[in-house]
């Protein structure tokens, strides 16, 4: 009896170990985005995931973070908030964007808990203001 124990053993521990690793790579590609900075105010960080974009037609899907230089506060519960992360379209065409899933996340760089989450697939275009960080982030995902 005491074989059967010890030899299944080794066959166990790896998939474990198998298991383990499947699970941390696939939390951490899902938090975790290769952030380049476009640029930043006195308030905040405006910073893009280039990899998430996707463009069909005129439009185009972006993720970007604004990370923020002093704490903001989350409206619902009132907790502290240093970075959003946010997936938006932009109508190059127009001018516009609009969010569709926005993160609010209690640490620096889109790090530490989401505070709250709000999808928002419905939402209308709004257009584009000059200066805010949002044209900045259609400066780079709009251009030819």
């Amino acid at each position: 009896m005491n074989n059967l124990i010890t030899s299944s053993r080794p066959r166990m521990i790896p998939m474990i170990k198998i298991s383990a690793l499947s699970l941390f790579l696939a939390v951490s590609t899902t938090t975790y985005a290769a952030w380049d900075e476009l640029g930043s105010s006195e308030f905040m960080t405006v910073m893009i995931d280039k990899a998430s974009i996707k463009k069909t037609g005129d439009k185009v899907q972006v993720r970007s973070m604004l990370d923020l230089k002093k704490p903001g506060v989350e409206p619902k519960t009132k907790a502290p908030v240093n970075s959003i992360i946010g997936l938006n379209e932009y109508h190059c065409g127009q001018v516009q964007y609009r969010p569709l899933e926005v993160k609010f996340m209690a640490g620096k760089k889109g790090t530490g808990k989401v505070i709250d989450e709000i999808k928002t697939p419905d939402s209308s275009f709004e257009a584009v203001v000059s200066g805010d960080w949002a044209a900045g982030v259609y400066n780079f995902a709009c251009r030819p």
